[in-house]
């Protein structure tokens, strides 16, 4: 990226044009064309050269000289003042010039291509046009003579030189350390000098920053002439220059003085003494670039010290002045790493939107490491007017190295061909972190008050094609007075990986002000991939308030150990989730079969705990295999509000491999949550908390004898009688059946999957199925009715016979056979009348 250019910088050419009249040194000219040979003092302008009668009260004046190298040939150009104080215009196509150099060469000169359209200086007025001549491997100005011709018929070569200028030895191109320069930018008179120059190492790169100050002496506001800029060194070599993100598109209101910064990497070896700085313009149509002045640079200076300890340090971005400071930072030691966590604010102090940079972030040690630091963050940034926004940024950086002197740097964002720079830097202040160990209370304070907190359970459980790690955080008011919690964010981050991205916050529907010693309860909950070993974690919790983010607790955990709570098969568990406390049983589990798997079923049954009325735990559930294969499992259940010691009937199915031994299973049951909080209502479950294991006992008994007392509960159902008739020479068998459905009034459940399907079999082993809903097909009650007909042309053929009703269960589509009972066809003859002979 620092390459020299040699001699040349053509190389270097951008799409900057001249799009105006460029005059340089215009200022106090002298009656004499050449400068006393006495003279020594360095010369910026030509304001001792004399000017030159073209004809009566016209005058022209050579004002500025410089040169420009290119591999083409060097471009020197030279500006011609024409003062016309007659009563006529002036034609210029009446008058030329050509250059002599030292060595005698002699070459005509030509306008610059924004100048070739001054043709005439209008009666008492004045006007500059800029020539330019290519003279080769030259490079000296001094000595140079431009010599002014007219037209002459009279004279054998029809021209008459007019005049010479010849440029003094003690005139320089560059203008001296310590002195301005007054010139023309954008047809508006400027007043330039050097001002600064910075060395910067950063990264193992070498950068310089030169300062260069602008006065705007017109009475309209100067933008960006957009000059090339070149950095140039006492050997010779050339490098690109660019303006800074805070000096791009720069404006200099009438009458104000504005420094603005160019940046240039060169190489570490570089001696910097005696370093020029190079504006420029490219003539498109001509293909060169033409010199517009150059600056010799001052001394390197010290850069700008960092900003102290929550300091505060403003920035210019996009023409809008942006507050910036590192508001706080703490350490935690991990392993051989301190980890870093860093606040840095920035605040909008203009009156624009303003998008902020991808800025990059870095630590620099004592000890000269530059350490990068993660700022996704930043990313796509913006703040309104007076806006305020606070990033939190994280670096790791060895033990080894002296953690309290270290500084952030703070850089512009990469781009192609433009140099990364800092931008600002920052001391970073030392301060350990708050740290806790699971289950044991550390006590902390801060503005809010004194606390004492703990991890009180890690839980890490299956979700969708994943894992969830779900943390149990207790947070004690340990004072003596009622505190307000503020509302709270966490971060997540285990040794190699922070999982903050998927991170959330989740209240356990908590107090929101906290009684002396009142504990709070909420989950910090994240997503990752099951494949992921997680043997630390690191848990901060971050205070927000508007726009402002601070640490407010960190927690860090060795050795975890997944804390889910098993409930042997047969046993009640009891459930403590705050507002949702039951106990929980299995009622039964069985399993229905089809050819290529099984369909696992279970039934709970919860009884509040609460002493109030509750909505129970909507529950996420899973079937777990003894070698830690998870099957997600569909739960129904009721929302509706239960009282004390109130009953919930909850059933749990999933689909199995014919593989998986059922008798083995788990079942886990966890909490959901949604929108921050403890689910309730319908809707999308998108976490869980509080998850519990409950061995089960999955059996089935074989089909009943009789239809007396099937349990299909909540409901239960009892045939009491089948009455089937067919008569003489018919084909339909007409069916009255009597039951009894009962429902079990003490559970709240949710809707009710199973239909009842009954199979009548008649004599000649054909069959009809109908299939049932309790509570809407078949009604509750006592020796309720359902009429139905079998119908077979071979009935004309029977007799009598027996119906055969098989009572099933279907649930998902599958079966289930619950009992069998036979009944007896009653078979009715037609009467005959015998015939009366008379």
């Amino acid at each position: 990226m620092h390459k020299p250019i040699k001699t040349y910088a053509a190389i270097l050419l951008g799409t900057a044009v001249i799009s105006q009249s460029v005059t340089y040194g215009t200022y106090a000219a002298s009656a004499s064309v050449s400068v006393p040979k006495t003279a020594v003092a360095a010369d910026i302008t030509l304001d001792r050269l004399g000017s030159v009668a073209l004809k009566s009260n016209v005058s022209v004046k050579l004002t500025d000289m410089d040169v420009f190298a290119q591999p083409s040939g060097n471009i020197l150009i030279y500006t011609l003042h024409y003062s016309n104080d007659s009563g006529s215009s002036v034609a210029l196509i009446d008058y030329f010039s050509s250059i002599t150099m030292p060595g005698g060469t002699v070459v005509q000169g030509k306008p610059i291509t924004s100048d070739s359209s001054i043709k005439r200086i209008p009666a008492h007025s004045s006007q500059s046009v800029v020539y330019y001549v290519n003279i080769g491997k030259a490079a000296n100005v001094n000595g140079v003579q431009v010599s002014v011709f007219g037209w002459d018929f009279n004279s054998s070569d029809y021209q008459k030189r007019l005049g010479i200028f010849t440029v003094p030895d003690t005139y320089s191109t560059v203008v001296p350390m310590g002195r301005s320069q007054k010139m023309m930018m954008n047809g508006l008179p400027v007043t330039a000098q050097a001002e600064s120059l910075q060395k910067i190492q950063m990264n193992g790169k070498t950068y310089l920053k030169a300062g260069i100050s602008l006065v705007n002496q017109g009475t309209k506001v100067l933008s960006d002439p957009g000059y090339k800029a070149y950095l140039k060194s006492s050997g010779g070599s050339v490098f690109s220059l660019a303006l800074d993100d805070a000096s791009s598109n720069f404006k200099v209101q009438p009458q104000e003085k504005k420094i603005v910064y160019y940046l240039a990497e060169i190489p570490s070896y570089m001696i910097t003494e005696n370093m020029q700085l190079q504006w420029a313009l490219e003539d498109d149509v001509l293909k060169v670039i033409l010199p517009v002045k150059a600056l010799r640079l001052p001394a390197i200076s010290a850069p700008d010290s960092a900003v102290p300890n929550y300091g505060v340090k403003k920035l210019m971005i996009t023409r809008n002045a942006v507050e910036t400071q590192l508001k706080g930072a703490t350490m935690n030691a991990e392993n051989d790493s301190a980890q870093w966590s860093l606040q840095f604010r920035f605040k909008n102090l203009g009156n624009k939107p303003v998008t902020l940079p991808a800025y990059e972030f870095a630590v620099k040690t004592a000890e000269g490491y530059s350490i990068p630091v993660d700022a996704k963050a930043l990313a796509n940034l913006s703040l309104k007017p007076l806006d305020e926004k606070i990033i939190d940024l994280g670096v790791a950086i060895p033990l080894k190295l002296n953690q309290g002197t270290l500084q952030l740097q703070m850089s512009e964002p990469p781009a192609q061909d433009k140099i990364i720079f800092p931008a600002a830097s920052y001391q970073v202040p030392y301060s350990l972190e708050n740290s806790s160990v699971p289950g044991i209370e550390t006590l902390f304070e801060n503005s809010y008050g004194t606390f004492a907190v703990k991890l009180s359970s890690y839980q890490r459980v299956p979700w969708a094609d994943g894992d969830q790690i779900a943390a149990k955080i207790a947070i004690r008011n340990a004072t003596s007075r009622t505190v307000q919690m503020p509302q709270l964010k966490a971060l997540i981050k285990t040794e190699k990986n922070d999982l903050s991205g998927s991170a959330k916050m989740m209240g356990q529907n908590g107090p929101v002000s906290l009684a002396p010693n009142e504990t709070a309860e909420m989950f910090v909950i994240a997503n990752v991939p099951y494949s992921l070993g997680i043997d630390q974690l690191r848990i901060i919790l971050q205070e927000t308030s508007g726009d402002e983010v601070k640490q407010f607790l960190a927690f860090n955990t060795h050795s975890l150990t997944n804390m889910v709570d098993n409930a042997a098969a047969g046993s009640i568990y009891h459930i403590q989730t705050a507002g949702k406390k039951a106990e929980i049983r299995e009622r039964r589990s069985t399993v229905y079969s089809e050819n290529n798997s099984n369909l696992i079923y279970t039934e709970l049954e919860m009884t509040s705990e609460e002493a109030r009325q509750s909505k129970p735990a909507r529950f996420v559930a899973f079937y777990k295999t003894p070698d830690n294969q998870y099957y997600e499992a569909t739960v129904g259940q009721s929302v509706n509000i239960v009282n004390p010691q109130g009953k919930n009937l909850i059933t749990v199915w999933s689909k199995l491999p014919l593989s998986v031994d059922t008798s083995k299973l788990v079942l886990y049951l966890g909490a959901g949550m949604a929108e921050g909080k403890l689910a309730e209502a319908e809707g999308t479950i998108t976490e869980y908390v509080d998850t519990f294991g409950m061995a089960l006992s999955p059996s089935g008994a074989p089909p009943a004898s009789n239809l007396k007392n099937v349990d299909l509960f909540p409901y239960s159902l009892s045939i009491n009688k089948v009455e089937s008739t067919l008569n003489e020479g018919t084909d339909v068998v007409e069916t009255l059946i009597q039951y009894t459905l009962t429902k079990n009034g003490d559970f709240e459940t949710g809707p009710y999957e199973h239909k009842i399907v009954l199979e009548f079999v008649d004599p000649l082993d054909q069959s009809k199925e109908i299939t049932l809903t309790p509570g809407t097909d078949w009604t509750i009650g006592n020796n309720k009715s359902y009429n139905t007909t079998l119908k077979n042309s071979l009935y004309k053929k029977l007799a009598g016979g027996n119906i055969r009703v098989n009572l099933y269960d279907e649930f998902q589509g599958r079966r289930m056979l619950l009992g069998t009972e036979y009944y007896p066809i009653q078979y009715i003859k037609t009467e005959t009348k015998d015939n009366d002979p008379k």
